[in-house]
């Protein structure tokens, strides 16, 4: 049986040359999509793999992570990885266990989200919780309003793309910067604005950039990009409350070699906004 061809893949085969078409369709790799209800009345799209907002739900011996000298860090969201188990992705997620995302965010913590040195990684975690550890429901601690709305998330398979600042499609066609470009080159771009999501909530694939590469904003002089990967990012979202600073988005990076170790400490964060 012939594959159905990914929305992104269909768009190459419409408006590029075969030969650039193909080697720019190599590149895509896939992702999940986390996708909600745009009305609270409505059923989510499939089952539910997670939720953002709420109150989180942790182990007992868990204590709330914190920013030293900064206060509580701010629930975002969580991901039932054993839910995610079947999902194509680009990325060798455990295939059980719960990821919880915190940022530090709000009254006591600065005027957004953390900075992006060394000192700010202490303003974001990621907790993992094994599968079948007791957890229950925990009440925010004071110095943080009240949580995020909570919103159901359901998964959607998605191919991904490298943002321009990763690929530069005059490379297709053997181009230099001031070369004039064909035609076929500010069509296929304006197709790919016209299908990415309106709402940036990923597992998986390539980030989705609003300010350019993500490598400058975590890494060190010694580390090499292509040794992370996307663990997820967070958009702002206004059915959960959450409106980063200038319409920001957030986003946890993971080492290939800290993933495979399930060493989800390891995470590193960055944002970006308008």
């Amino acid at each position: 049986m012939e594959r159905t061809m990914s929305p992104p893949a269909r768009l190459a085969a419409e408006l590029m040359p075969a030969g650039a078409a193909e080697r720019w369709t190599a590149l895509l790799r896939p992702a999940v999509r986390l996708t909600r209800p745009d009305d609270r009345r409505a059923p989510l799209a499939g089952p539910p793999v997670g939720y953002l907002g709420g109150r989180p739900e942790l182990p007992d011996d868990v204590p709330w992570p914190v920013w030293e000298g900064n206060g509580p860090l701010t629930f975002v969201a969580s991901l039932s990885l054993s839910a995610l188990a079947g999902a194509d992705l680009d990325i060798p997620l455990p295939g059980d266990g719960t990821l919880l995302f915190f940022v530090s965010y709000g009254p006591g913590q600065g005027d957004g989200v953390p900075g992006l040195g060394p000192e700010g990684q202490r303003g974001a975690r990621v907790v993992y919780v094994p599968e079948g550890t007791p957890v229950a429901e925990r009440r925010v601690p004071g110095g943080l309003e009240e949580p995020y709305r909570r919103v159901p998330l359901s998964a959607e398979p998605e191919m991904t793309w490298p943002d321009r600042e990763e690929f530069w499609l005059g490379d297709l066609v053997g181009a230099s910067p001031g070369d004039e470009l064909p035609e076929w080159v500010d069509a296929f771009d304006d197709a790919l604005i016209d299908l990415s999501p309106k709402v940036w909530h990923r597992v998986g694939g390539y980030p989705i950039p609003i300010q350019g590469g993500l490598d400058c904003d975590f890494l060190g002089a010694d580390e090499d990009p292509d040794d992370w990967v996307l663990l997820a990012q967070i958009d702002s979202d206004d059915r959960a409350r959450m409106e980063w600073v200038h319409q920001g988005t957030l986003y946890w990076l993971i080492s290939r070699a800290d993933l495979a170790a399930r060493n989800f400490a390891g995470a590193r964060f960055t944002w970006q906004f308008l």
